[in-house]
């Protein structure tokens, strides 16, 4: 009901309905609902005077702008069925708080009974449950959606503020909605913000963490950079990502949303101010272009060594928890015809950007941009930030920096890589043959024909092959053999199968014990373990 009304009774102002003497039912007063509830009788002169008061805090409501708790229930019921639309802004409600008020307006069937009540009234909106610290308001983590928190669009909350207020004090918890997916589009509200540190190129000792949405951009950034750190608006400024000491890259697109420039948890940026000469304090001859496809405007990659290196020896920047990202790309930088491929330019000629299995050539265009870097001998190492973020992009579960597996990278990969660079426009359809006798020569040759006929890249030239596979059927004795192609192999570790143990033979003669190192199988069983200490310290097993 919110806690607005005219003074008097504490029934009055609760919303407790107010009976007359006599009254055998409950009764609506204007168009506030009014449950039965009992009430001692009370002397005429109370009775008029309580209902007097009661009405005229209910016109109040009315005319302020307070509806009754049906019209409450409806209107945000109404707007809980917003649709979620890329760069709309959504609240975060502690549940406890939104239960309370939906028992107190009766929001569910099962919460009819205490419509009103006055033990039921929610009281100003409270986030506190929310906050992992009061002061800074920061959340707590692993906050779940309907458990901890509701979801509830702009009016929504601002009907909510304008009937029941907030706790003094408290910063609405407001959210912005992105949008996730490069061909199948979803949006969801983004609860965890990004943290990014930020301090100023002449002095970078001075870091300050602020937060910032996927959906702002670097533009906002900048802004917010420049109110930080006092800048005017006449000086001329410019952005850099920083990944290590000596390791920069210019973000040169003021559009360009987070979520499209790849920028990560805990990333450091670096804002720059013109020399009043007119130059840079990072001057750009020293920085050179690191060209990461047609899709995104190039940025240019910084490195203050100036040492010349090998050609291929060059690390890569750990990008958040990318070590497996790292490790898969410097062992395909190191396949020389695949490397040789892409160094010379051959990948242009066969790029397949109509191919339904692929990814428009993009991802292809991406990693040769990123061996043409680690190849050329100018740098130590390279951060492949634009690389990791096309990669996001077709296979989101590679979008974020936390630690992934680093073989499903390479298979994605290498398939990616395949159907982008696939010479095949249109594959045929095959039917498949059994061997039926013939020589194992004569059907592999046949096998890799019809396997090259759809699939015919420097991927199926470096990496595929064929696997013999024999079928014998237990009723009829029929040998079936085929051979089917693959890429790569799971292969299991080879275990050991002893293990050394460490055995204290005491002997019946109370001589000192004597110790034994003896290998069994791990498999073995405490006749194996006798058996072992019996041939080392010459006690038959049997005792």
């Amino acid at each position: 009901m919110g806690r607005r009304g005219c003074g008097g009774s504490a029934a009055a102002q609760s919303g407790r309905p107010v009976r007359c003497a006599g009254d055998a039912h409950a009764r609506r007063v204007g168009s506030f609902p009014l449950p039965p509830h009992p009430t001692p009788r009370l002397p005429q002169d109370s009775v008029r005077s309580r209902f007097f008061t009661f009405s005229v805090s209910v016109r109040v409501m009315a005319e302020g702008g307070v509806p009754d708790l049906d019209s409450q229930k409806n209107e945000i019921g109404n707007l809980l069925n917003t649709s979620l639309k890329k760069g709309d802004s959504w609240f975060l409600i502690d549940s406890r708080w939104f239960k309370q008020w939906k028992k107190y307006v009766g929001f569910d069937s099962w919460d009819m009974y205490s419509v009103g009540e006055h033990g039921m009234f929610p009281g100003p909106i409270d986030n506190s449950g929310l906050f992992a610290d009061i002061e800074t308001q920061a959340l707590k983590e692993h906050l779940i959606d309907e458990l901890d928190y509701v979801l509830v669009p702009t009016e929504a909350w601002n009907k909510l503020v304008s009937w029941y207020s907030c706790v003094v004090g408290q910063e609405p918890i407001v959210r912005k909605v992105v949008e996730h997916g490069m061909f199948v589009k979803h949006c969801k509200v983004e609860v965890y913000l990004l943290e990014l540190k930020l301090c100023e190129n002449n002095n970078m000792d001075n870091v300050v963490t602020r937060h910032f949405s996927k959906a702002d951009t670097i533009d906002t950034i900048e802004k917010e950079m420049r109110k930080l750190f006092n800048i005017s608006a006449e000086k001329e400024t410019r952005l850099w990502n920083r990944y290590m000491t000596n390791t920069y890259e210019q973000l040169n697109k003021p559009d360009s949303t987070v979520q499209d420039a790849g920028l990560y948890q805990g990333q450091v940026l670096v804002i720059e101010q013109k020399n009043n000469d007119g130059t840079w304090p990072r001057q750009t001859s020293q920085t050179k272009s690191s060209g990461y496809g047609s899709s995104h405007n190039s940025s240019y990659y910084y490195r203050e060594s100036h040492a010349p290196s090998q050609a291929g020896l060059c690390g890569l920047s750990n990008l958040g928890n990318t070590c497996f990202m790292n490790s898969a790309l410097q062992c395909l930088s190191n396949t020389g015809p695949l490397t040789d491929y892409f160094l010379q330019g051959k990948y242009e000629e066969e790029l397949n950007r109509e191919n339904p299995l692929g990814m428009r050539g993009e991802i292809a265009e991406a990693y040769a941009e990123l061996i043409k870097q680690m190849w050329s001998g100018r740098s130590s190492y390279v951060a492949p930030r634009m690389f990791k973020t096309q990669v996001g992009c077709f296979a989101p579960q590679f979008s974020g920096y936390q630690q992934q597996d680093s073989q499903e990278l390479l298979a994605f990969l290498l398939d990616g890589l395949h159907e982008d660079l696939n010479r095949v426009k249109k594959k045929p359809y095959l039917e498949l043959k059994d061997a039926n006798g013939r020589e194992d020569e004569v059907v592999a040759k046949e096998a890799w024909e019809n396997h090259r006929l759809r699939n015919n890249s420097i991927i199926v030239d470096i990496f595929h092959g064929l696997f013999k596979s024999t079928l014998v059927c237990p009723q009829c004795s029929k040998i079936s053999v085929t051979f089917d192609p693959f890429c790569y192999l799971t292969l299991p570790l080879p275990m050991k199968k002893d293990r050394t143990m460490e055995i204290f033979l005491v002997r019946a003669d109370s001589s000192r014990p004597t110790q034994y190192r003896i290998i069994v199988p791990k498999m073995g069983a405490i006749s194996d373990l006798c058996t072992a200490l019996s041939q080392i310290s010459g006690v038959a097993a049997e005792k």
